[in-house]
């Protein structure tokens, strides 16, 4: 659940109360577009996490106080506290960035860990079908693993670089 301080006392109430939790403070605007579009991401960010962590909107309009001790100047803006420390600010509405950055602080759970080892194992596997593809087209040069990727509009890009591919393809020539 998102909660929306209501004064500088109200803060430093969810503050404390948070203890060892991680604080997402989100100051916003009613008037800021990016603001509203990121709203949706928030809360489910905040209902995922909420063993974990606490999350707080402040309306820099509402809250001045607050917007000045923070030195806010541009909304949205993210602050992530622990412990009563600054992890990390940032500015903007990147939903992947936000969730990222809760991810990054909230501890490694075993979600985390296993979702960690998922990406693993599908970074290997889509390597493991890139290599694959270079040497079944060693004879037809680069056109053939770019047509094959083509050829799957749905699939995942291969984690490999086009300069990757192409070193791989004068290994397999010579």
């Amino acid at each position: 659940m998102v909660y929306l301080v209501q004064s500088k006392e109200d803060l430093d109430q969810q503050l404390s109360d948070a203890g060892e939790k991680l604080i997402v403070i989100d100051f916003y605007a009613n008037w800021c577009g990016p603001c509203k579009i990121i709203a949706p991401k928030l809360e489910e960010l905040a209902q995922q996490y909420a063993e974990r962590a606490v999350v707080l909107k402040v309306n820099v309009d509402d809250n001045e106080e607050i917007t000045v001790e923070y030195n806010i100047t541009s909304m949205p803006t993210f602050v992530f506290i622990k412990n009563g420390e600054v992890l990390e600010l940032f500015v903007g509405g990147n939903s992947d960035k936000l969730a990222k950055s809760m991810e990054k602080y909230v501890g490694d759970d075993g979600e985390h860990l296993q979702q960690q080892r998922h990406q693993q194992l599908q970074q290997t596997s889509r390597t493991s079908e890139s290599e694959a593809a270079i040497s079944s087209a060693s004879g037809s040069g680069s056109g053939a693993c770019l047509s094959h990727e083509l050829d799957e509009p749905d699939r995942e890009p291969a984690a490999m670089n086009v300069q990757e591919v192409l070193e791989k393809e004068r290994v397999l020539e010579n």
